[in-house]
């Protein structure tokens, strides 16, 4: 398994293998962005590990060749980040994406380009809020027989403000697509979050989803569990680490860590 590790301008690959390139360009002095472009070109994991980043942005490039099938396993640790990602991938090619997120701020543009048929994409990113997050979402689908599974959850706390913006485009004569779009957020505080979901369809023959959820636990859960001798508190606490484990395989224990931060 490849691991890329990213601190500020410190970026190196442990346990390369031959199924993947990584170009790490000169960081744009007049911008101070850095740039990274990874070609993956035979099947393959990836963990990316960010940690203690601020004052620098990342352009972070991912081209998923033909038929070539990938994971990439992402855990972002405290610092201020602002990230841009562009994902393309070819025919029958697939990527997925589990993403973990315990920062301090944040600004992601996530940019998708299925440009090839029976290009499909499975992205869940998971996150604790405690100061302002943004995530923008652009998915092309470019080629007929496409996917894309976007789902997005958020525990927002203290002085968190999650917005989550997804935009999804299908133009005319991309046929038999399959589009989804899914985000949840839990606030646990009085501020304002905010789930912008739209669906840009300009062909019939395409399934296309979205749902949009800002809330809290249930009372039903809560009592549940309290019914059974399980304080408010510890209550919480395992409903949250249900909540953002959900779809993730690989940074279980990450999440079972974030989670005993702040509610152990």
């Amino acid at each position: 398994m490849n691991k890329l590790k990213i601190s500020n301008k410190d970026i190196y690959l442990e346990n390369k293998d031959d199924c993947l390139s990584l170009i790490v360009e000169e960081a744009s002095k007049l911008l101070d962005v850095q740039t990274v472009k990874i070609i993956i070109n035979s099947d393959t994991d990836i963990v990316i590990e960010c940690e203690e980043i601020e004052n620098v942005k990342f352009d972070i490039c991912v081209n998923v060749l033909k038929g070539v099938k990938a994971s990439i396993y992402e855990l972002k640790k405290n610092g201020k980040y602002k990230f841009q990602y562009k994902y393309y991938l070819e025919d029958d090619s697939y990527l997925n994406i589990e993403k973990v997120i315990n920062v301090q701020k944040i600004h992601e543009m996530t940019v998708i380009n299925l440009n090839g048929e029976n290009a499909k994409i499975d992205y869940n990113l998971k996150t604790v809020s405690k100061d302002k997050e943004k995530y923008n979402f652009l998915v092309y689908h470019n080629a007929r027989k496409t996917a894309s599974n976007i789902r997005n959850s958020g525990v927002n706390i203290l002085d968190g403000k999650i917005e989550f913006n997804v935009s999804s485009f299908v133009p005319n004569d991309i046929k038999k697509c399959d589009v989804n779009q899914s985000t949840r957020i839990i606030n646990m505080t009085d501020n304002t979050c905010t789930i912008k979901p739209n669906l840009f369809i300009d062909e019939e023959d395409v399934i296309a989803n979205h749902s949009a959820l800002i809330g809290t636990f249930s009372f039903d859960e809560i009592f549940y569990l309290e019914s059974r001798g399980i304080n408010k508190k510890e209550s919480e606490r395992l409903l949250t680490r249900g909540f953002l484990t959900k779809g993730i395989t690989y940074h279980e224990k990450a999440i079972k860590d974030i989670v005993d931060q702040y509610w152990g």
